[in-house]
C-alpha cells in the first residue's frame, strides 16, 4: 500500500479509509482524532461556488466500520475523539460502543455562528459536539494548557495545594480562553472546505492524549489540520481522504512548516 505522501512522520493515504485503514498496523495508533462525515447530506448554501459537498456524506453513513478499524489500530489505554452533529449524536454514539469503545461526556466547544435551513424556528448554532471514547482505561496526560485560577491554594486541610496547571478540564469550551472550534470564513474559503477545524483545538486535544513521537491517526482527514497540529507538536500522523485535491491542500500545509 504506497502512501500519496510521506515526510517528517507524517504519512496520507488517498482513497477511501475503510479500504486502507485494514492494511495498517494493529495496535499501533496512540489517538484517532477525526471529523466524520455526518451523514446528513450537508450543503453550505452560502458558498456552494467555493464549497463542494463532502464525499460520502449521504444518509445512513454510520461510524461503525470505521470505529470497528480504529478500535484495532489503537493501543491499550488510548482515546478517540470524532466530531458528531446533535441530530445523529445518539445513532453515533451507539456505533463506537458497539465498535467496543468505553463513551464518556462529549466535549462541547464553541464555534463559530452558522445558520441553519430553518432561520425563524430554530437557535442559532455556537457549539460542535465531540464523541469522546476510551480503549481500555484511559488518563489524560499533564500539559501546561490552561491555568488553574486557584493555583497554590489549599482547598481544604489536609490537602495538596492546587497545582498550576489544570489536569482536568470541564466538558464545555467556551470563552477566551478556550480554542475555537471551527475557522474564519477566509480560511475555510481559502482551503475550499465548509467545516475547517482550528490548528489549535487540534494542538490541545493531541497534547491531552499524547506524548512526543506518538501516533495519531485521521481517517477523514479533510485540508489536513489534525496533520498540522501533530506535526507542529513532533508527533507522528496518518492521514487519510478520498478527495485528491483536499490531499494537495493538506501537502501545501505541511510543506509550509518547513524542515
Amino acid at each position: 500500500m504506497k502512501p500519496y505522501y510521506s515526510s517528517h512522520g507524517i504519512t496520507i493515504f488517498l482513497g477511501d479509509c475503510l479500504s486502507i485503514l485494514g492494511n495498517l498496523p494493529k495496535a499501533t495508533a496512540n489517538l484517532f482524532l477525526t471529523d466524520p462525515p455526518y451523514g446528513i447530506d450537508y450543503q453550505n448554501h452560502y458558498t456552494k461556488a467555493v464549497h463542494s459537498k463532502i464525499c460520502n456524506d449521504t444518509k445512513g453513513f454510520t461510524y461503525t466500520d470505521w470505529a470497528t478499524q480504529a478500535y484495532c489500530l489503537l493501543k491499550e489505554n488510548t482515546a478517540l475523539f470524532a466530531y458528531t452533529g446533535w441530530s445523529v449524536y445518539g445513532t453515533h454514539y451507539k456505533n463506537l460502543s458497539k465498535a467496543g469503545f468505553t463513551l464518556k461526556e462529549p466535549l462541547i466547544i464553541q464555534k463559530r455562528l452558522s445558520g441553519t435551513s430553518d432561520l425563524y424556528g430554530t437557535f442559532q448554532t455556537n457549539a460542535d459536539w465531540l464523541l469522546f471514547a476510551h480503549k481500555g482505561r484511559f488518563k489524560f496526560h499533564k500539559t501546561q494548557l490552561l491555568k488553574n485560577k486557584k493555583a497554590g491554594t489549599i482547598p481544604n486541610k489536609g490537602r495538596k495545594p492546587v497545582p498550576t496547571y489544570k489536569t482536568r478540564m470541564p466538558s464545555c469550551w467556551f470563552g477566551s480562553e478556550y480554542p475555537w472550534s471551527t475557522e474564519n470564513p477566509k480560511v475555510t474559503t481559502q482551503y475550499r472546505h465548509p467545516t475547517i477545524k482550528t490548528v489549535e483545538l487540534m494542538s490541545w486535544l493531541i497534547q491531552l492524549t499524547t506524548d512526543t513521537n506518538d501516533l495519531v491517526i485521521d481517517p477523514f482527514m479533510g485540508t489536513g489540520t489534525t496533520l498540522v497540529a501533530a506535526r507542529q507538536l513532533n508527533r507522528r500522523a496518518i492521514g487519510i481522504e478520498i478527495d485528491k485535491e483536499h490531499c494537495k491542500t493538506t501537502i501545501s500545509r505541511l510543506q509550509a512548516l518547513g524542515t
